[in-house]
């Protein structure tokens, strides 16, 4: 899995779930909390699935690496 690039808003990096497979978003979703999704507003339009690059970047870390998932066909 390729790790996402943070989109800086408001000082704040952050990522948004759409950039990811289906497979990763449904996985990264339910390992977040209920309140872990983050709206955000730039140039207009209104971004629902934001949550921080931090976290983003935890969970990349033990979900993807430190486990050593292996990726398929589907992830690229």
């Amino acid at each position: 899995m390729t790790k996402l690039i943070p989109i800086e808003i408001e000082g704040q990096k952050l990522v948004q779930l759409s950039q990811l497979t289906i497979d990763q978003a449904n996985d990264l979703r339910s390992w977040l909390p209920s309140d872990g999704l983050k709206k955000v507003h730039l140039h207009g339009v209104e971004l629902q699935d934001c949550l921080s690059f931090e976290t983003y970047e935890y969970w990349f870390k033990t979900n993807h690496v430190l486990s050593k998932a292996y990726e398929t066909i589907l992830d690229f």
